[in-house]
């Protein structure tokens, strides 16, 4: 598996997230269903490896004093991961209406928004004239 290099900053974070949102908008619904398929295939394959680094994680939160309820609320184990993997399947279930724009709007600056639907929440976009 391809190793993620973490990033910089929250700034990098946001920009790498805007780039590939530009590039899933012009993604076809097939290729998004399959990325999400393969998305849950990997967490149930990989139950053992998440459960590791899972406890790890949980190792650390115990030593920096992480309440209970938040332990607990991190803790995973095979039915959660499960659950997991089940989630995202039920995503690619659902119908399809990627980008679909419900609502606009203008302002007096030259700003627009509007709010889009995707499939698994509503999302507003802000965008400036020009600009996306």
């Amino acid at each position: 598996m391809a190793s993620i290099a973490a990033p910089a900053s929250v700034t990098d974070v946001c920009l790498a997230a805007k780039a590939a949102a530009r590039g899933l908008a012009a993604t076809s619904s097939a290729v998004k269903d399959a990325a999400l398929l393969a998305m849950a295939a990997a967490l149930e394959a990989r139950v053992p490896e998440i459960l590791e680094a899972n406890a790890r994680d949980l190792e650390a939160g115990r030593e920096s004093g992480l309440s209970p309820a938040l332990m607990d609320r991190l803790a995973l184990d095979e039915a959660r991961v499960a659950a997991m993997a089940a989630g995202v399947r039920e995503i690619v279930a659902l119908p399809t209406r990627w980008g679909r724009r419900l609502r606009a709007g203008g302002f007096r600056t030259g700003s627009t928004s509007g709010v889009f639907e995707c499939r698994s929440a509503w999302s507003p976009w802000s965008t400036r004239r020009g600009r996306t």
